[in-house]
């Protein structure tokens, strides 16, 4: 008679536990696959932050919350957060997830084929090497932006491990590419615009001034701010006067308007669209804060309005956001009430692209 209350205690408890495991989001699938097979327990309980309680083979692993409260990263110690703070990549998550999975992942699953696939080539070392390091090794980054990594770890002075790795961001993620999409959409209408530095250094003289921020492809797709002399201070110039500078300022301030609304269209993979309406801004902040440096390139013209492309070049994880715009001349003069419609193809891989394929003769110079 004794049993049944502790039976239907331990039941109890069974459920409880299993409603708990239920409440753990992840950032992507790969990751929850991860904790099912590394038998990570209690990831309900963690706060947002990096958690150092889990552990492989003896190796300590990172296990870092979102301000969501998803799980957005597991993988091997392998890096001081010193060194992250520096000198931020996206490459340091993949090492550590990545070596993690290649030594923990069950061969007879569908994941741990999929990693036999993988362009990652060894040629000091393997993934077992990865167990003997930690955040005290040397680490040596070379990489050609947008085409391709070689990293190195070394103790004393010596090379233990070597990989190389295309710059493919769904290697990166351990993403598909559709995933990809669908977590650009998920993040971005939850995104909260927020104060961004700016770095412009402005003459003490003149009127009109160009700051040249360089140019992706050709010149005439640039990231230059254009600012006037306002009595005695610099502004980004504004002006229905000088409408193709004014718009190219718009559309590349991290500092702009959050009331500018952009509706959104995304071309999906598989000829899939979704849209949303989201401020310009945020769309802009959050694809800076991946790590995308901004070029824009006017295109045409019309009745009332002016086309454009939007360039959010990532060239530390090989991937662009395209983003087509018609920018409504109504921007110029009343900014609250404008929306700016564009048409978003996110995750363009570039490590394996030619620059022809995007058209630089398309675009016009910005030369008012």
């Amino acid at each position: 008679m004794k049993l049944r209350p502790l039976i239907a205690l331990s039941m109890l408890l069974l459920l409880t536990c299993t409603l708990q495991a239920g409440a753990v989001t992840f950032a992507t699938k790969r990751l929850a696959g991860m904790a099912t097979y590394l038998n990570l327990q209690q990831l309900d309980t963690l706060k947002m932050g990096t958690c150092e309680q889990y552990s492989y083979q003896g190796r300590t692993l990172v296990v870092r919350v979102n301000n969501w409260g998803e799980v957005e990263h597991i993988g091997l110690k392998l890096f001081p957060y010193a060194y992250r703070s520096l000198s931020p990549s996206p490459v340091y998550d993949f090492l550590e997830r990545y070596l993690l999975e290649l030594n923990a992942s069950p061969r007879n699953t569908e994941s741990g084929a999929k990693l036999a696939w993988d362009k990652v080539h060894f040629s000091v070392g393997n993934a077992a090497t990865a167990l003997q390091l930690d955040s005290t090794a040397a680490f040596i980054d070379n990489h050609i932006d947008l085409k391709v990594y070689r990293v190195s770890w070394l103790v004393n002075n010596q090379v233990k491990l070597q990989l190389s790795f295309d710059m493919d961001y769904q290697l990166l993620t351990g993403c598909t590419e559709i995933e990809l999409e669908q977590n650009f959409m998920r993040n971005l209408q939850r995104f909260t615009t927020h104060p961004m530095e700016s770095n412009a250094s402005l003459p003490d003289e003149g009127d009109e001034y160009i700051q040249q921020r360089g140019f992706f492809i050709t010149p005439k797709v640039c990231a230059n701010r254009y600012y006037s002399r306002i009595g005695d201070q610099w502004q980004l110039t504004a002006t229905a006067k000088r409408p193709t500078q004014s718009i190219a300022n718009i559309m590349l301030n991290e500092q702009g308007n959050e009331h500018v609304k952009l509706n959104l269209v995304i071309d999906q993979y598989g000829y899939k669209l979704d849209s949303l309406e989201t401020s310009y801004l945020a769309f802009l902040q959050m694809s800076i804060d991946e790590g995308c440096q901004a070029y824009f390139g006017m295109k045409n013209k019309e009745t009332d309005a002016y086309t454009g492309t939007v360039f959010l070049v990532n060239r530390k994880a090989g991937y662009l956001h395209l983003l087509s715009v018609r920018v409504p001349q109504l921007l110029l003069t009343a900014p609250d009430q404008t929306t700016i419609a564009g048409r978003l193809f996110a995750y363009i891989p570039l490590f394996n692209v030619s620059n022809r394929i995007l058209n630089p003769q398309d675009y016009q110079p910005i030369n008012e």
